[in-house]
């Protein structure tokens, strides 16, 4: 698939099962999340979700979500990765609340692809432009959610309708490989658990900020980025780079491999965290030191030069941001 197809064609994501979907529910459950989790509860509905964290005493993103109220609850779509911490410190706190947190009760899809809002509308979707707008039915949710380059929707579905909408959807849209799936995370300049959001991560590093709130009551690490907000700034933060130039040694931008000002330093000011391959030459996710950000232009270049000598050049550009 040529970067140029995958504007053109509707795609899903087939049986992968990287995200899970927990279902918290019971009459405390808006309250004990709201105490739980970084984002603002209250402002989760069932026509708009939001993205939350949850988070240590020291602000580190243990899991990152997004919270969707449905009828009955809500629903926390995050990582296979993170949803075992994510279950067991929720339940772990849990004293005489009237809270339940169960998986399996719902399954994720996604569409993506410059035809995902028409496909989407084939299932029912009811055109919403804002991030985590959601369309409730009463097998399915439907919520305008891009993960990979250049949009796309997620579509939450029972358990009981998972393998019949599995055979719908591969109807209407072809099936994207985990490569393809990985190039437009990063084209979208999408963090990842595991990849930029690490064990000592914090939300303002990898563009969380919305999904923190600081006019609530208090929750584990709320006081850390309070701080950091109030009165500094975190030492990196997250940006999409795409490398071009003439690769005349053959080898391969990696990651952890590191980009250098183009005017030249004695330190890097960034890593490569992801990386995929282009048709133009490499696309990538890399780290950047503050410091860097804070001092240069939109015109400045950043070099990967493994043999010291410069082969790749690119600008940085915006991650992903919920503003679409």
């Amino acid at each position: 698939m040529t970067d140029s197809d995958s504007v053109k064609q509707l795609f899903h994501q087939g049986t992968d099962r990287s995200l899970v979907i927990l279902f918290v529910q019971g009459e405390d459950s808006r309250e004990y999340l709201q105490r739980m989790v970084s984002c603002d509860v209250r402002k989760a509905t069932p026509e708009q979700g939001c993205r939350g964290t949850l988070l240590d005493g020291k602000g580190r993103i243990l899991a990152a979500f997004d919270l969707l109220e449905i009828s009955g609850g809500y629903l926390m779509v995050t990582s296979e990765i993170e949803s075992g911490v994510l279950k067991s410190r929720l339940e772990s706190l849990v004293i005489l609340e009237d809270v339940t947190i169960q998986v399996g009760r719902y399954h994720w899809f996604h569409l993506h692809g410059e035809g995902a809002e028409n496909g989407a509308q084939q299932l029912g979707w009811q055109s919403k432009d804002s991030f985590l707008s959601a369309n409730c039915r009463e097998d399915l949710v439907l919520v305008k959610r891009p993960r990979f380059h250049p949009q796309g929707f997620d579509i939450l579905v029972k358990e009981d309708r998972k393998d019949e909408f599995l055979n719908q959807i591969s109807e209407m849209a072809e099936e994207a490989s985990e490569a393809d799936r990985e190039k437009g995370r990063i084209l979208l300049g999408l963090p990842k658990t595991g990849a930029e959001i690490g064990p000592r991560t914090l939300p303002p590093e990898v563009g969380y900020e919305d999904a923190v709130a600081y006019d609530k009551g208090c929750y584990a690490g709320q006081e850390v980025l309070a701080r950091i907000r109030t009165y500094g700034h975190v030492n990196r933060e997250i940006r999409r780079v795409e490398l071009v130039g003439n690769n005349s040694s053959g080898k391969q931008p990696e990651v952890g491999d590191e980009l250098w000002p183009a005017t030249g330093a004695e330190k890097p000011v960034g890593q490569i965290t992801s990386v995929t391959k282009t048709d133009e030459g490499w696309a990538a996710i890399a780290s950047i030191r503050y410091r860097y950000l804070s001092q240069s232009t939109e015109g400045d270049a950043l070099i990967w030069n493994p043999g010291g000598e410069p082969e790749l050049q690119g600008h940085l550009k915006p991650v992903f941001s919920t503003q679409i």
